[in-house]
């Protein structure tokens, strides 16, 4: 019976065009380091450029292609995904204080409903809005505009 060795190719690797970075080849064995490192410094990158750009990353993540390559599992591609909210510049205070006041009244509301009913049901609804409008509040108003708006959601406490 014959037994084969470990089979441990090198792998090339190119950047995509204006990725910054070095493009070195490595072998099966060492590729997933290989590509993550990549990746993470593409990550660092957008985190550092929503930083200089006064943006915040919502949702991102690192994705691996994984194929088997000689004796091992080897990471062939990468790919970074941020999504970066960037405020808008028209934001003014008055604006924001109008929306402010708006929740903080539509809040009261609630809470004076709340004290008056007695339904268990219709005390847990309460209870999750006034939880919503509570976070609703520390949230720039111009920020929930924008990620509701192209849903086409729309809130009374926003127009």
């Amino acid at each position: 019976m014959r037994v084969e060795g470990l089979q441990n190719p090198f792998l090339g690797y190119r950047l995509d065009p204006g990725e910054p970075g070095l493009s070195h080849s490595a072998t099966a064995s060492r590729s997933v380091l290989r590509v993550l490192s990549q990746e993470i410094s593409n990550w660092l990158a957008f985190k550092r450029e929503a930083l200089e750009n006064g943006g915040v990353i919502i949702q991102g993540g690192i994705s691996l292609d994984l194929r088997k390559r000689g004796s091992f599992l080897a990471a062939v591609a990468g790919k970074t995904t941020a999504w970066i909210y960037y405020p808008s510049q028209k934001n003014d205070q008055a604006v924001q204080e109008g929306y402010k006041e708006r929740v903080q009244q539509e809040i009261q509301k609630l809470e004076a409903r709340l004290s008056s009913t007695v339904n268990e049901e219709e005390k847990q609804k309460l209870e999750e809005q006034l939880t919503l409008l509570k976070m609703m509040l520390s949230m720039p108003a111009q920020l929930l505009k924008d990620l509701l708006m192209p849903m086409g959601i729309l809130l009374d406490v926003l127009v």
